[in-house]
């Protein structure tokens, strides 16, 4: 059984979510109902929910600091935001954040109904029907500390184009040269090479949300020119980005 809590100041949206929930889906029940993030934090208290479906602006607390102050509290949850907003700006926020999924209202019954029963069997059975995403892993990152130094930066700068070498190089003190051929033997690929595959991976997550249209997400990862992105992301992956969102809307679908 698949446990929900609805977090929304609309009355219509949680009468909505709870019908469609009732009617179109099996094993997925909603425990509890609160209208803004301090309400839910307080039912928190009393149940333990699989799934938290919440609004990304309400009054009081927000969907987003609702998320990142169960995140602080290691209280372990699937998120899915829900926003009357098509701002990308929101989305990548709430991704970033770890959020499942970000459905912008008026909702479409028959893809959270989709949505629902994906994470329903994602935490039943392993794999997950959606291809998993993997972020690069350097072999040797945790022999050296500012290699991981350098990583943590890059992971968290990965989606400014002007991120370069020399610029990192420049942040550690040290020269180009010598970070490069640092890097190289650490991690067992170039400061370009790993970056360029970082974007990819992110890019791919981002391609698994189809709201989100494929040419902003080439720029959300660092790559100003969308021709350039698409060359890249089928030469790492043997398909173009719209290609790959096809592959798994169909398994999303099938």
């Amino acid at each position: 059984m698949l446990n929900v809590m609805l977090v929304d100041d609309e009355r219509v949206v949680k009468k909505t979510i709870r019908i469609l929930i009732e009617t179109e889906t099996e094993g997925i029940r909603i425990v509890a109902e609160a209208s803004d993030g301090r309400e839910a934090l307080q039912a928190l208290e009393f149940y333990t929910p699989d799934v938290v479906i919440t609004d990304i602006r309400m009054p009081g607390m927000s969907g987003l600091t609702l998320m990142q102050e169960m995140s602080r509290r290691q209280i372990q949850t699937d998120f899915v935001i829900l926003s009357g907003y098509g701002d990308f700006q929101y989305a990548q926020t709430a991704i970033r954040c770890g959020a499942a999924d970000y459905i912008l209202k008026p909702i479409d019954p028959d893809y959270f109904v989709a949505m629902l029963q994906q994470l329903k069997h994602k935490r039943q059975s392993r794999p997950a029907t959606v291809e998993p995403v993997h972020e690069p892993q350097a072999i040797g990152e945790n022999k050296h500390p500012m290699i991981k130094e350098v990583l943590s930066v890059m992971a968290s700068r990965y989606s400014d184009p002007k991120l370069s070498l020399g610029e990192v190089a420049d942040d550690f003190g040290i020269t180009p040269n010598y970070l490069g051929t640092l890097f190289k033997k650490v991690t067992g690929e170039s400061f370009i090479r790993y970056l360029t595959r970082l974007r990819i991976e992110q890019a791919k997550r981002y391609l698994q949300k189809p709201f989100i249209k494929v040419y902003e997400i080439g720029h959300s990862v660092g790559f100003e020119d969308y021709s350039h992105f698409a060359k890249t992301f089928r030469k790492l992956n043997g398909c173009s980005p719209t290609e790959y969102r096809n592959e798994m809307v169909n398994q999303w679908n099938g």
